[in-house]
């Protein structure tokens, strides 16, 4: 049997632009992958890479802030199943890079979603591919579901984290995996206080609103900010809660169905949103290959 080499792009928020620096640095050992599967930014990335486009999206990100980012998902408060349905950015996307099938991709390229009322994993590889990705990073309380026929979509870290099984069941002999949530429940120092709020409420329906409610929503709905000293904000609990349950779901995939090749890069100390530190986080990708270079011999 011919070896294919399959990439599996992992869940991680803004901790997944690592990928572009592991795609690179396997390109660098001449390794260029045959099957692309992602979850959630994971499949954001696969899918700049399967249509061409990785070094353009990866200097997009690099002029992205945590505020400019949040600028382009589409706050709003009232909408259901989440604080922004997102769909400017996909718009971006779709005209910025033009739109593909991904049944008509000379890549075989699966993006991973969850069925929110079965808990099954769906693999979207028909349609639409920026499509697929926004439902395959759904995130839970940040990103309104997503309707596909008479399923609602969420993101694909709940399921499947690392999709090795989907790049072998699309073809590939070998797999390369790259985990983003190995070292994420350690301890680490607390961040400063950032003052800023990072949702511009001049620009939402609640421009007009007095002060404390600005102010409290700000303290709400941050990353960074803290409404009481020590005490986590909601998404800092939201995120705390997906990490640990992709954390023992990525365990238990990978010992049943392990990589034949796992890089995990050094990623813990990253903010969910933390854009502010792309490059940092792009030489990562890069360094974790290099500092396991040894592992590419299992694809022989």
């Amino acid at each position: 049997m011919k070896k294919k080499i399959g990439l599996a792009l992992g869940s991680g928020a803004a901790r997944g632009l690592c990928h572009f620096g592991v795609i690179k640095a396997l390109k660098e050992q001449d390794i260029q992958p045959e099957v692309i599967c992602g979850s959630s930014v994971g499949a954001l990335i696969g899918a700049a890479y399967v249509t061409g486009h990785l070094k353009a999206l990866e200097r997009w990100f690099q002029e992205q802030t945590t505020r400019k980012f949040i600028g382009h998902l589409d706050i709003n408060f009232f909408a259901s199943g989440g604080i922004a349905d997102g769909e400017q950015f996909i718009h971006f996307l779709k005209t910025e890079f033009g739109d593909y099938r991904i049944q008509d991709l000379p890549i075989p390229y699966a993006a991973v979603a969850c069925d929110m009322n079965s808990g099954k994993e769906v693999w979207l590889t028909e349609g639409s591919i920026w499509d697929a990705v926004r439902a395959s990073g759904a995130y839970p309380g940040l990103l309104t579901p997503v309707k596909r026929e008479e399923q609602w979509l969420i993101d694909g870290g709940l399921v499947n984290p690392v999709p090795v099984t989907v790049c072998r069941a699309l073809g590939a002999t070998h797999v390369i995996g790259v985990n983003l949530n190995h070292d994420l429940l350690v301890p680490r120092p607390e961040k400063p206080k950032d003052k800023k709020p990072l949702i511009n409420l001049e620009n939402t329906v609640l421009g007009k609103a007095g002060g404390r409610i600005k102010q409290a929503i700000n303290e709400r709905f941050s990353f960074n900010t803290r409404p009481k000293e020590n005490t986590p904000g909601i998404f800092d609990v939201i995120s705390c809660t997906v990490n640990i349950m992709q954390d023992r779901i990525t365990r238990s995939r990978l010992a049943g169905d392990p990589a034949d090749v796992i890089f995990n890069p050094r990623l813990a100390h990253i903010g969910f949103l933390e854009l502010e530190k792309s490059d940092e986080i792009i030489q990562e990708g890069t360094d974790c290959v290099t500092r396991n270079i040894e592992q590419l011999q299992h694809l022989d």
